[in-house]
């Protein structure tokens, strides 16, 4: 018997942000942590090259080791999405599945197009925001340029943090920044509605408190197409708690742990 805990990591970082998570993971359960399509400099996405989901996923499913047995699935934001859309390949053996923020624009931006009302204005306002103007993050010549850049991290921070950044950390978001461009392209516009991403496995879903509208209205809608998972507000927390903060984030994985050592028991 072989299983592994895959960890799919967000935009514009890289797999080291799962380091001082997965340190202590259940007997028999290796980690496994790739890095992201467009991340390794033997797999840079020339600007203009296209890449959608199902390229993602395939590349992820890819790094399974032949004989596995059983995949434990994790993921931050875009790698949210991607482990869920890799959760629903049926020949992945999934046991588990934890997730921080998976972001699923494109599900939301789908119900506020059917039925504005559906969403809590302070959602609906911010994905409008993002992308209801073709010159914001949508811009393919744009798209991944320091503008592009300021707006996406600021957004997923705090004003004014992209001009805080070290220029190296800078010139590593450049050297990723087309890539970037199309994860958010991707998370905006992947057609499935929340329903589709129906789990049979045990579920973790974590979310900050101080998070983004969006983000957690996604959370909430997940959790009601699977009202089995266990849902975790960090209070404190925002979106990148779990790269700022992994100690406050590593409980919720303990007991996700716990939860999936009961289930198999």
């Amino acid at each position: 018997m072989s299983e592994v805990a895959l960890f799919v990591h967000s935009t514009g970082v890289g797999p080291f942000m799962w380091t001082k998570l997965l340190a202590d993971l259940p007997e028999g359960v290796q980690p496994l942590t790739p890095t992201n399509r467009g991340y390794s400099f033997m797999d840079m996405l020339p600007r203009g090259t296209p890449i959608n989901l199902a390229d993602e996923v395939a590349h992820l499913k890819a790094q399974i080791p032949a004989g596995t047995t059983g995949v434990h699935l994790g993921g931050h934001s875009y790698g949210g999405l991607a482990a869920l859309a890799l959760a629903m390949d049926p020949e992945v053996p999934v046991r588990s599945i934890w997730l921080y923020e998976p972001v699923l624009f494109g599900s939301l931006k789908a119900l506020l197009d059917a039925d504005p009302a559906s969403l809590p204005e302070d959602a609906a306002e911010q994905v409008r925001a993002l992308f209801g103007d073709p010159d914001a993050l949508l811009n393919e010549e744009t798209g991944g340029d320091d503008t592009w850049l300021e707006r996406f991290v600021d957004y997923w921070n705090q004003p004014g943090m992209w001009a805080s950044m070290p220029e190296k950390a800078k010139a590593m978001a450049r050297m990723v920044g087309w890539k970037m461009f199309q994860e958010v392209r991707i998370v905006s516009q992947e057609p499935e509605a929340f329903g589709h991403y129906r789990l049979q496995v045990p579920t973790t879903l974590v979310y900050g408190e101080h998070t983004t509208p969006p983000a957690r209205e996604m959370v909430r809608r997940l959790a009601e197409v699977n009202p089995h998972a266990e849902v975790i507000k960090l209070e404190g927390q925002g979106h990148m708690g779990l790269v700022g903060a992994p100690g406050a984030v590593s409980p919720t994985l303990q007991a996700h742990w716990q939860r999936v050592t009961a289930a198999a028991a």
